[in-house]
């Protein structure tokens, strides 16, 4: 059969507006920062408390230490992620910027202060302790696990 300038489907989607938000935590659980958007793909109302988590896994304190802050920028990054999303159809709205400035900053310093205290996560990070440390001689991608190895410090 073959079809000659016919459409086999147009899709529509609604306009987003800017509504409620999640808090980080919740956000980065269920896959949006906008209470609006919160439409699960299937009936189950939670994730179980009892799975542990990769934090709950690590061993030592400074594990922990290191596996908390990289949720805390996880979570900020999700944000960020998620603001941009928005911004690409809402471009001129104020509070969306407002909040994407804020966000950004704060990952800026969380990735900066996790980089200082453990190793850098992004060239970016990498390239601000060369900054700082003009006489430093390390390639430090090696300081730092991969992140598929599962293991935070």
């Amino acid at each position: 059969m073959k079809i000659q300038n016919e459409h086999l489907a147009i899709a529509t989607v609604p306009v987003q507006n800017w509504g409620e938000l999640y808090d980080q935590d919740n956000a980065l659980k269920i896959g949006t920062i906008f209470k609006d958007l919160d439409l699960p793909f299937f009936a189950a109302e939670k994730i179980p408390e009892s799975l542990p988590s990769g934090r709950d896994l690590l061993g030592n304190s400074q594990e922990q230490k290191c596996g908390a802050k990289l949720t805390e920028i996880q979570k900020v990054s999700f944000v960020a992620d998620d603001l941009r999303l928005y911004l690409d159809t809402h471009p001129d709205d104020p509070d969306a910027l407002s909040m994407l400035k804020t966000v950004l900053g704060q990952r800026k310093r969380m990735l900066s202060e996790f980089a200082a205290e453990f190793y850098p996560l992004t060239m970016d990070c990498m390239a601000e302790g060369c900054q700082k440390d003009t006489a430093s001689t390390c390639y430090c991608w090696a300081e730092g696990p991969a992140p598929w190895e599962g293991v935070c410090c």
